[in-house]
C-alpha cells in the first residue's frame, strides 16, 4: 500500500496559496460513475454517493463526488448520510468561484453542524451521524476532506495510493506501532470509528497540505468500508486498469457481495482524460442497485 506522501505531499500542511493551471496542460475530460449495494446481509441502505458535474464546452470537466456511510438507529443512519450528500450539493456552485479546497473543507463542517442540529431536535435521532469523504476536481487539481473511515484511492501508472487516512481506532493503533496494516485488516474493532459527521458539535475535517496535480489517466475510487473490508486494494487497482469507470463499479461490488457482502457497499470512480483525444463523451449515469 502506497500512501499520499509519495507522491509529493509535505507531512505538515503547507501555507495557503493560490492554485494556478499550468499553461501547458492539457484540458482534461471526466468520466465519473457511482454505485450503492445494500450488500447480502442488511435491510436496508445507510450509504449515501452522488457525483455532481460541470461540464465545459459541451464535455463534462469538473466534478464533485461525495461517499458517505451512515450510522445510528431507526434509519437515522440513512438520514444523516443524505444530508451530508445534500449540504455538499449546495456547496458546490460556490467551490466552482474561488477557494475550492476552503470551501470543500467548509462544506463538511457545515454538514457536521446540520446533522448534529438536527439530532438534538429530534429524539428518536439522537447519536446520529455518518463518515463522509469528498473529492473535487476542478482546473486540473483535486482537493480532498474526510471524516471517518470511508476511504479516497488515486491508481496512476498502474499503481494505487491510499489518499486519506481512516480515523479509526485501529488506524491509531497502527500510527503507534501496535498494529501493522495487514493486522488491522482483520482487528475486531476495525469499524470503530473515531470521528464522524453529526456525532459532536464540532469535527476536525482532514484535507490534504495541498492541491494534488491531475493528469490524463488518473483514477480515483471513493469507497464506503463494505466494499474494501472485503476487496484488498492490490485486488481493486487490477479490477480498475483494463476498465472504464461503470465496470469498474460494478465488478468491485460484485466480488464484494461474493464475498458475503456483510455491509452496504458504495462506490464512485472518476477517470480523467485528455479531452483532445476524443470527441466522445463518456456516460455519466448514475446507478443506484439494490439487492433482489
Amino acid at each position: 500500500m502506497k500512501f499520499l506522501e509519495k507522491l509529493g505531499f509535505g507531512k505538515k500542511p503547507a501555507p495557503t496559496r493560490p492554485v494556478e493551471k499550468a499553461p501547458t496542460a492539457p484540458p482534461l475530460k471526466v468520466d465519473a460513475e457511482l454505485l450503492s449495494d445494500v450488500g447480502c446481509v442488511r435491510d436496508s441502505n445507510e450509504d449515501n454517493g452522488r457525483i455532481f458535474r460541470h461540464q465545459t464546452n459541451g464535455y463534462v470537466s469538473g466534478v464533485l463526488a461525495v461517499v458517505a456511510d451512515g450510522m445510528g438507529g431507526h434509519a437515522a443512519g440513512e438520514v444523516a448520510s443524505a444530508r451530508a450528500v445534500e449540504v455538499l450539493e449546495q456547496a458546490y456552485p460556490a467551490m466552482q468561484e474561488s477557494n475550492p479546497g476552503q470551501r470543500l473543507r467548509q462544506a463538511l463542517e457545515d454538514a457536521n453542524a446540520a446533522i448534529h442540529n438536527q439530532a438534538n431536535r429530534e429524539t428518536e435521532k439522537r447519536g446520529m451521524g455518518t463518515t463522509c469523504t469528498a473529492l473535487l476536481l476542478q482546473d486540473g487539481y483535486a482537493y480532498s476532506a474526510h471524516v471517518g473511515d470511508s476511504r479516497l484511492y488515486l491508481i496512476r501508472n498502474g499503481a494505487i495510493y491510499l489518499m486519506t487516512e481512516d480515523h479509526s481506532a485501529v488506524m491509531e493503533l497502527v500510527k503507534s506501532g501496535d498494529l501493522t496494516l495487514s493486522e488491522a485488516r482483520h482487528h475486531p474493532d476495525k469499524n470503530v470509528i473515531t470521528r464522524s459527521l453529526g456525532s459532536r458539535d464540532k469535527v476536525e475535517v482532514s484535507v490534504w497540505p495541498e492541491p494534488l496535480r491531475v493528469y490524463a489517466g488518473d483514477r480515483f475510487i471513493l469507497c464506503s468500508d463494505g466494499l474494501y473490508d472485503e476487496v484488498e486494494d492490490d485486488e481493486m487497482c487490477a479490477t480498475a486498469l483494463p476498465n472504464r469507470p461503470a465496470e469498474i463499479c460494478a465488478q468491485l461490488v460484485k466480488l464484494a457481495r461474493e464475498r458475503g457482502g456483510p455491509d452496504n457497499i458504495t462506490i464512485a470512480v472518476v477517470e480523467t482524460a485528455d479531452c483532445r483525444q476524443s470527441t466522445e463523451v463518456g456516460a455519466t449515469r448514475q446507478v443506484k442497485a439494490v439487492a433482489q
